[in-house]
């Protein structure tokens, strides 16, 4: 990776009104640029990173810092929490199955998005394109959703809502071995932005920061530092995919949802990525930039740990596992394989 490459100009403005103590920096440099001219959505009108946090997101988000961290957090609600790609929609689904009494039939019919809101959906393309897309206003569907709430969320922990860390209501994090998220994240912004770049390419975007919600190890290390919480559970995407009815009896004892063997047999039929990816309310049809060079593969791909190995190179593999061994240096983290 070329050093000059990852190099950014920084332009700095601090927010005014309530969130004052907030700094967005809009990041610039060849990087950057190669990275935002390669999506045909989204990221448009660039890239900023909000202090304090460290995060990434698309230039129209801190117009939405203030009205996220005043939203009126429950005691009963559960916050699914996570990095891109690395296991949220099969989260949500457990979870939201688990706080409405194993409603199947809802959980088929009625889309996930509806019944577990994006929160920060709306918050993140340009105004413009939200319009030409029908993306409606995810914070108001979270406000208005009935109680138990089941939200889904990429923020780090500084930009979300101030009373999760005064009421705590129950917050399940999942991570995942970075070499299958850069990946899906990859094969993601192809179907959602049209993505033109290399594989190779988006690499060193995402290992440069420079993706939304990243930067990734900040990102997950922020939750794994608050893990012994008593409201907080971290689990792993390969956890899910070597134990998943043991992840599920841990989930369900944590949000105080005991299962019978037979319950739990019949949600673990539910979660298996065969019957998710034929799930109309999970697996979404979106529709695909069709123009772009080989295949678009669907938003629910292949549910593999290790499926990295399709895509990256021996030397791109060899970069990631560098980077990762320097970033967790002293966090006692460990990445599960």
């Amino acid at each position: 990776m070329n050093v000059k490459e990852l190099s950014t100009e920084v332009s700095t403005t601090r927010m005014s009104g309530e969130e004052k103590d907030f700094k967005v920096e809009e990041l610039r440099g060849p990087l950057v640029d190669k990275f935002v001219k390669a999506n045909r959505q989204t990221y448009t009108d660039g890239v900023v990173r909000i202090w304090p946090s460290g995060a990434t997101m698309t230039r129209d988000f801190p117009n939405h810092i203030a009205r996220i961290r005043r939203l009126a957090v429950r005691p009963d609600d559960v916050w699914i929490v996570t990095h891109p790609k690395c296991g949220t929609t099969w989260t949500q689904e457990m979870v939201w199955l688990l706080l409405n009494n194993l409603d199947y039939r809802t959980a088929r019919t009625v889309p996930q998005y509806v019944r577990s809101p994006f929160m920060e959906f709306g918050c993140r393309d340009p105004p413009s394109e939200r319009a030409e897309l029908q993306i409606g206003d995810a914070v108001q569907d979270v406000e208005n959703l009935k109680s138990p709430r089941c939200i889904k969320t990429h923020l780090y922990p500084q930009l979300l809502p101030q009373q999760i860390w005064t009421v705590k209501p129950k917050l399940i994090y999942v991570a995942r071995n970075p070499k299958d998220v850069v990946v899906s994240w990859y094969h993601h912004h192809r179907l959602l932005n049209g993505y033109t770049g290399s594989c190779e390419e988006f690499v060193e975007a995402f290992m440069g920061g420079i993706v939304e919600f990243g930067p990734f190890w900040e990102h997950v290390l922020e939750f794994w530092k608050i893990r012994d919480e008593p409201n907080v559970l971290f689990n792993t995407y390969e956890e899910m995919k070597k134990d998943l009815r043991g992840v599920v009896q841990r989930t369900a004892k944590f949000l105080n949802r005991p299962l019978k063997y037979e319950d739990l047999r019949c949600l673990c039929d539910h979660l298996y990525f065969d019957s998710m990816k034929i799930n109309p309310s999970v697996n979404v049809d979106v529709p695909a930039h069709k123009d772009l060079e080989g295949e678009i593969q669907p938003f629910m791909r292949k549910g593999i740990v290790g499926s990295w190995k399709d895509d990256l190179s021996t030397e791109m593999a060899d970069r990631i596992d560098r980077w990762t061994e320097e970033k967790l240096k002293g966090t006692g983290y460990v990445v599960v394989q």
